[in-house]
């Protein structure tokens, strides 16, 4: 299986549209799908702003998610999303090990939520600790993991 990172072309975000409406997907990273239009102004910023850096993962050829950086609270955090096919795989382990030797902009952060175990396990195989935790006013645990 070969997994590589690209940069993203204006053809991947159909992809990543239909990954972020995956209401399962959506629920264990804690995220609320966006309609088409914020998603649409959403990745219009991140292709547009200097201060962002996100790359698609591709897995044999097809898009099977991305890889982000992006400033906010005074901090670099890092996020990534893979379609529900790609998961439990290594693909996100590899993925986001090329990101990192990519960027090497330290500290880096990352949040995630406590239903979320996969991905803090692959955050913290990748080094990340976890360095805080705060109970929403949902009642959700966020936990901030720091690289660096």
């Amino acid at each position: 299986m070969t997994v590589t990172l690209r940069r993203v072309l204006p053809e991947d975000l159909p992809v990543f549209f239909a990954h972020q409406c995956d209401v399962d997907a959506a629920a264990m990273a804690g995220f609320t799908p966006r309609e088409r239009g914020a998603f649409d102004a959403h990745w219009e910023r991140i292709l547009g702003g200097l201060a962002f850096v996100a790359r698609t993962v591709e897995v044999e050829g097809a898009v099977a998610g991305y890889v982000s950086a992006f400033p906010t609270e005074g901090r670099v955090e890092i996020a990534y999303w893979l379609g529900r096919d790609y998961w439990h795989r290594g693909i996100g382990q590899a993925a986001v090990a090329m990101f990192l030797a990519e960027q090497r902009e330290r500290p880096l952060f990352a949040s995630v939520i406590d239903t979320n175990g996969a991905s803090q396990a692959i955050l913290e195989r990748s080094g990340f600790v976890v360095v805080g935790e705060e109970i929403g006013e949902d009642g959700v645990c966020e936990r901030r993991l720091r690289l660096g």
